[in-house]
């Protein structure tokens, strides 16, 4: 997830701040200037062919994936093209010493998707293919529905399911205590959540494997990606081998949860541990920010692309400039439809808390029984409640990273992944 700026004690001016041109920090090129930024303003259209950010993708495989797995010495195929759904999809063929068996049974057989976080793509697992592929058959990356090059098939449209009342819950007292005002509809939420769940993620896996004529696959889901990766591995248990969870969203219990038993009008007293179902977490976002975060930028106009090229420059300062401009076109140039309503989606299963309405942690039975097919990994200095390691069987925290692990720490994060996989 991009924009991660906000899960600190947040205040205006520390989000401003985030958006803030470090000092020294970017290319100091004509491609930042006020006239560029004006014509990447006015020239935006609404609606955008995906085959724009496809040719950007190839690009950055080209000159930043590429060149990495020749160093590595391996003989590779790439293959990239969309399913009959749209779905956007890179396969990575590892062919070296393919005809001497006892290499061959080195690699991993079990075919690994990649799922990457919200207002993202593929292209979040750059630095992982040359480590993954070296130990793997195949290796899948996907862009989801609205992000990358990937349209929306279809819709988001709530099922008939939709609860009567919004959760309405009043926090007071200092954040101390919180009590429900009106008594919730707790099943046809989750009915809701379930379905949707279905439309936007479950089923389109479930097509993309038999287009892929795959029967079982290792998935790996980053943030938003690992959110949605958890509920499609608790729902189709024959279809995933192992799950790994790199840093995802929505583990923790809390207040928020449709599966808690919460009595309208009476008081309960907030809870700052994950594993309790009064958790409060102190992050915050604005809501006005999550429910409007793409038209604020379009609203400022050339001002609203200088801001956004600064933080995808300064979050991803580490990273080629290559990469840095891609994230700026993939999250400023996605058409509108994909833009509204991937925040519609992300607004439906999480609170601006970055707690999810239906977290993991209420699973707990599952991560229990089958707690042998299941890793989450956060980083060492992570936004993320890294707490919540504790009730998984396998987990790790890797050193010298954040949220976005895998691109801080790609070494520790591909050996985590590797190592489980083949254990």
């Amino acid at each position: 997830m991009p924009f991660n700026f906000c899960m600190q004690k947040n205040t205006v001016f520390n989000l401003l701040k985030r958006f803030k041109a470090k000092p020294g920090l970017g290319d100091p090129n004509p491609t930042t200037t006020f006239s560029s930024n004006f014509k990447t303003w006015y020239y935006r259209s609404k609606n955008p062919s995906p085959n724009f950010l496809k040719i950007r993708q190839a690009h950055l495989v080209q000159n930043l994936i590429e060149p990495s797995l020749i160093k590595k010495g391996l003989s590779y195929d790439i293959k990239t093209y969309r399913t009959d759904n749209g779905i956007n999809t890179w396969r990575f063929t590892n062919k070296t010493n393919i005809q001497n068996n006892k290499d061959k049974k080195k690699l991993i057989e079990v075919p690994l998707l990649l799922v990457h976080g919200y207002l993202t793509s593929s292209m979040h697992y750059y630095k992982n293919i040359p480590y993954l592929l070296e130990n793997h058959k195949t290796v899948y990356m996907i862009d989801l529905p609205g992000h990358g090059a990937t349209k929306y098939y279809s819709d988001l449209v709530y099922p008939e399911t939709e609860p009567f009342r919004a959760l309405d819950f009043k926090i007071y007292n200092k954040g101390k205590n919180f009590k429900l005002e009106h008594q919730l509809d707790n099943k046809s939420y989750k009915a809701m959540f379930g379905e949707i769940r279905d439309t936007f993620f479950n089923e389109m896996v479930n097509d993309w494997m038999k287009q892929q004529h795959l029967k079982k696959i290792n998935l790996v889901g980053h943030s938003y990606g690992g959110y949605f990766s958890f509920h499609y591995w608790l729902k189709n248990p024959d279809s995933v081998n192992k799950l790994i969870l790199l840093s995802p969203l929505g583990v923790e219990k809390n207040i928020w949860s449709v599966n808690n038993i919460v009595l309208s009008k009476q008081e309960y007293d907030i809870d700052k541990d994950p594993l309790s179902w009064t958790y409060l977490p102190d992050r915050k976002a604005p809501k006005f920010f999550l429910k409007h975060q793409w038209k604020l930028f379009m609203g400022m106009g050339p001002f609203g692309v200088k801001l956004l090229r600064n933080f995808f420059e300064r979050r991803f300062r580490n990273d080629d400039k290559l990469f840095q401009k891609y994230c700026f076109e993939n999250a400023y140039l996605q058409s509108d439809t994909n833009l509204e309503l991937s925040t519609i989606l992300f607004n439906t299963f999480f609170t601006n808390y970055m707690t999810s309405y239906d977290p993991i942690l209420d699973y707990g039975d599952a991560l229990e029984t089958r707690k042998n097919d299941i890793k989450i990994l956060y980083g060492q200095y992570d936004w993320m409640d890294k707490r919540c390691a504790s009730e998984f069987k396998n987990h790790a925290i890797i050193p010298n990273a954040g949220h976005n692990l895998n691109l801080d720490n790609p070494e520790d994060t591909g050996k985590e992944i590797v190592s489980f996989l083949k254990n």
